[in-house]
């Protein structure tokens, strides 16, 4: 698989490459700068995945969305930019194109958007599209959250709500029952009741609409071991 990062920031590029290589088992990553060089390389390479910066040089914002999709009408691309706002994004809806990523998220959630929108799924924030009025919701380190007032995670218990936040996290039932200090069967019980509830038949369904609703992966300081996976992009 290939993956080009387009983008003119270099730390922003070695930034993503740890969370991109992650998301297949056998990832060939690679760059450009600016609008020029991306074409040429969508040209010879003819990436899997574009993860294109709107403001690089040459881009000229969703203009150069514009061009590249008529250059390249098959190329599946997706916007991550540390500049999201509602008219961008509906734009490049209506380009297009495969995913609008914020350069805010973490990495976790940024491997679930990439595979998710691999699978033909599109991501896009649900915070910027929403119109109607929110309401605020938990989340497992103290901050809140505002999915759409319809969401089916208004339905969420603030237990069921903490258990999405890690299975969004990447953690397994076992590891939710650690963190948590519950048993596995009191987990696995509670996921029923969130599948019920969000209308999902499994872990993967169940973390595509969460992420689709802007929910947020869990931050769990015990588990060190993941903390790569974990730490947030860097907003240039």
């Amino acid at each position: 698989m290939k993956v080009l990062i387009a983008d003119d920031h270099a730390l922003l590029r070695d930034g993503l490459k740890p969370f991109v290589s992650k998301i297949s088992e056998d990832v060939d990553i690679l760059e450009s700068c600016d609008y020029p060089s991306t074409h040429e390389t969508i040209a010879a390479e003819k990436p899997d995945l574009v993860l294109l910066d709107l403001r690089m040089p040459g881009m000229d914002g969703t203009d150069g969305v514009l061009r590249l999709r008529r250059a390249f009408p098959d190329a599946r691309i997706v916007i991550v930019t540390g500049w999201v706002n509602r008219a961008d994004v509906l734009e490049t809806m209506r380009l297009g194109v495969s995913g609008y990523l914020p350069k805010s998220l973490n990495g976790t959630a940024m491997m679930h958007a990439l595979r998710l929108i691999l699978c033909g799924v599109p991501y896009y924030p649900s915070d910027i599209l929403a119109n109607e009025s929110t309401q605020t919701m938990p989340s497992s380190d103290g901050t809140t959250t505002t999915p759409r007032d319809r969401s089916p995670l208004s339905a969420l218990t603030r237990r069921e709500y903490e258990i999405l936040t890690q299975l969004v996290g990447g953690a397994s039932n076992k590891e939710i029952a650690k963190i948590l200090g519950l048993t596995e069967i009191t987990i696995k019980s509670h996921l029923r009741n969130v599948f019920r509830k969000i209308g999902a038949t499994n872990r993967t369904q169940a973390v595509a609409l969460a992420l689709r609703e802007g929910v947020q992966a869990a931050i769990n300081p015990t588990r060190p071991e993941e903390s790569g996976n974990s730490a947030p992009i860097i907003v240039m």
